[in-house]
């Protein structure tokens, strides 16, 4: 057993795992090599054969292939299915969706086509400073810093997102949530801004602006480098019976509104 262990290991080692995975693809094996280490993460993929493959979904994983090809976003298969099963089943399907943090437009533009392919009528509202972190709480928000995040802008993310009906509002958003002080509710609230300051400022913001059944996603909450944004929700969730909260393997926190 262990010389037969000893020649995998050298085979892989020698070959690449990247390649043999390539080669047992082009035969139709289905089984891929898993990289060094990720035995440590198992839970993520137990049993990862018998699983629905998002594959079988074929407006889903066209759209999100198309837009991860091209390379605007860091959102993977996994965070973007969250936001296609919700708008699939959205509570209010004629109310505002939005996005606080698009850096460069990828899961806006996500977004858009999922609500077109899926005839929806809601809006779609992003906001973005397009500077980069304006504001960041030094004590809990680690090694973010002011200005990461600042190779877009406003012109290049409206351009590549394409679509006039899309309201896209650049600036700090304390600054810029004026704009919607008059909403009453969305149906869906998507957050990615890593920070504690502004997360903190956006569950604020739009907790009084939900009804019962309305979804925040916040994106990063399992992220070791997004502490003070982690920090931020559960001060948020503590405070406020009326939400439940939900962490995904995917990293993301969905907090949906009870009553």
């Amino acid at each position: 057993m262990k010389i037969a262990k000893s020649i995998i290991e050298k085979t892989i080692k020698t070959v690449g795992r990247k390649r043999i995975n390539r080669y047992l693809k082009r035969k139709g094996i289905k089984f891929e090599i898993a990289r060094e280490g990720a035995s440590h993460y198992k839970y993520y993929w137990q049993s990862a054969r018998k699983k629905k493959d998002l594959r079988e979904y074929d407006d889903f994983w066209n759209l999100s292939t198309t837009i991860i090809k091209e390379k605007r976003t860091f959102l993977k298969y996994d965070r973007l299915f969250t936001f296609w099963q919700i708008l699939q089943r959205l509570p209010y399907p004629d109310d505002p969706v939005i996005e606080v943090g698009t850096y460069r437009g990828g899961s806006a533009k996500f977004l858009y086509q999922a609500i077109k392919k899926m005839d929806l009528k809601c809006p779609l509202y992003v906001f973005d400073t397009f500077e980069g972190h304006v504001v960041v709480d030094s004590d809990v928000d680690g090694k973010h810093e002011l200005g990461s995040f600042s190779d877009t802008s406003y012109e290049e993310v409206k351009k590549y997102i394409g679509a006039a009906e899309v309201e896209i509002t650049p600036g700090d958003f304390l600054q810029t949530a004026s704009v919607l002080e008059s909403f009453q509710n969305f149906s869906l609230i998507h957050i990615d801004v890593d920070v504690y300051p502004v997360t903190k400022f956006c569950l604020a913001f739009f907790k009084p602006r939900t009804k019962p059944g309305s979804v925040i996603v916040v994106d990063d909450y399992g992220n070791n480098y997004c502490k003070g944004l982690k920090q931020a929700v559960d001060e948020f969730i503590q405070g406020n019976a009326g939400f439940s909260m939900h962490y995904l393997l995917s990293g993301q926190a969905l907090l949906t509104r009870l009553k």
